[in-house]
């Protein structure tokens, strides 16, 4: 939710943009906008999550137990399994899976630094049941085979290590179902150039 609040917001910050919305916005609206950005970032809490590291990468096609985000995943119920978002100095890497009964999604908000300063992941299913999981980002290991400021043909392996929360919900909990709190690690990988 955060990474959209933002590119909402650097949206808005572009000068054509920013003259048009802001000559139609009252102050009320404007106060109330910099209120919402500003409580969105601080509520955060994260700092710098990890440091993508340039390396040489080979053999992306192999099996190797990272989750594959590239073109090979694209479907009708998918159009892009891999995006790539420049704003300025920094960069946003989304991936999506979803085959229509689960799915997730991995966002990174990279700066000039090659620091990872902001990072979500989300999971769904079509099991209907009451229960919820929410996960907070604990570090993010992120190998880049080039730097994604000078390039967008990227391959990317990561890990993504997290604390989820898990919310039983009215009905599983009167089965006996307990809200738990957990470690979980995943591990993805993406790459753009493979439509080459």
């Amino acid at each position: 939710m955060a990474l959209i609040r933002r590119d909402i917001f650097l949206f808005l910050l572009s000068a054509t943009a920013y003259t048009n919305v802001v000559q139609l916005m009252t102050i009320p609206m404007r106060i109330l906008l910099v209120l919402m950005f500003l409580g969105g970032f601080n509520c955060n809490g994260q700092e710098k999550l990890g440091k993508a590291e340039i390396v040489e990468l080979e053999n992306y096609q192999k099996e190797d137990g990272y989750f594959p985000h590239d073109c090979s995943m694209e479907s009708d119920m998918l159009e892009r399994a891999i995006e790539l978002d420049k704003y300025g100095v920094e960069l946003i890497i989304k991936s999506i899976a979803n085959d229509g009964y689960t799915g997730h999604s991995i966002a990174f908000r990279l700066n000039s630094k090659m620091e990872v300063k902001e990072a979500e992941y989300d999971e769904w299913t079509d099991a209907l049941d009451g229960s919820s999981t929410n996960y907070k980002i604990d570090e993010i290991e992120l190998k880049l085979n080039s730097d994604p400021f000078k390039s967008n043909k990227l391959i990317g392996y990561y890990k993504v290590y997290m604390t989820g929360y898990y919310k039983a919900g009215d009905i599983l909990e009167k089965e006996g179902v307990k809200d738990e709190q957990f470690q979980r690690t995943f591990k993805g990988k993406f790459n753009t150039t493979c439509d080459e």
